[in-house]
């Protein structure tokens, strides 16, 4: 379980975030979900271990994020950042089981089975041999949610995934795939945070959200029950509808001037 305790952070005199408190237990996925710049991946850089709020403080399992280690962390958690730069020329499958040496901390390369079990989650079997720099855009973004999968290990139990826009620059089939793999993860008992832009896919595969607005909670709670007709629209401060769809619930933003009534 992550654990933030009244975070607040900014950048010199620009405040990202003020007041967040919130809870991620093992077993669920959430949702962080707000307009842009409303502080999404700052909080989830710092539920990560890689910024130091300016107040506050996160906890793993009870204890400091603060206090562990970077080996620590790398124990505890996995994480898929909004751009993952690499220019190496090497197999995808080099890249995949490159995970245990994540932060420098864990001292081994993941093995060659582990590696494409991973792959095959993230909708990329048989991709083991290609080299990274001949892939598209979006199938290197798959790759990186492979190392981030690889990382957690064959018992995610009692550990985080944390994923920047896991579905950002995929087509609708792998962007379910990234989707269904994190699923999976919180089913078998990982801690899974992710920032997303679409409703539409924490409605689909989120059993918590957390709306943010200008830095502050806008919402939080069960998918079903946070993300309604009001509380979208605040949050993005544009119209929204949410509908009744053979899968739950779909939420619609118009173009302007549109009827968003649900």
């Amino acid at each position: 379980m992550i654990e933030a305790r009244d975070i607040s952070f900014g950048y010199g005199r620009r405040k990202v975030l003020s007041g967040v408190s919130a809870k991620f237990e093992d077993g669920v996925f959430a949702a962080v979900l707000g307009a842009n710049g409303a502080g999404k991946s700052t909080l989830l850089k710092i539920l990560s271990g890689w910024l130091k709020p300016d107040g506050g403080e996160v906890l793993y399992a009870g204890a400091n994020a603060a206090s562990l280690g970077a080996r620590e962390l790398a124990k505890s958690r996995a994480v898929l950042e909004q751009e993952c730069r690499l220019d190496f020329a090497c197999p995808v499958g080099q890249i995949v089981r490159m995970s245990g040496f994540s932060a420098g901390a864990l001292g081994a390369e993941a093995d060659a089975d582990e590696a494409e079990a991973a792959l095959a989650a993230a909708g990329l079997s048989g991709f083991s041999g290609r080299i990274y720099t001949e892939l598209s855009g979006g199938e290197k973004r798959r790759v990186h949610l492979a190392r981030a999968l690889c990382q957690l290990g064959k018992n995610p139990e009692g550990k985080a995934l944390l994923l920047d826009e896991p579905a950002a620059s995929l087509d609708p089939a792998a962007a379910h795939a990234a989707m269904s793999a994190a699923k999976s993860a919180a089913r078998n008992g990982a801690c899974v945070v992710a920032v997303l832009h679409d409703p539409n896919l924490a409605f689909d595969y989120c059993d918590f959200s957390l709306l943010l607005k200008g830095g502050k909670i806008a919402a939080r709670g069960n998918t079903r029950e946070t993300l309604t007709r009001e509380n979208l629209s605040f949050a993005y401060s544009h119209p929204c509808g949410v509908f009744p769809s053979p899968f739950g619930a779909t939420a619609r933003f118009p173009k302007s001037g549109g009827d968003s009534n649900s």
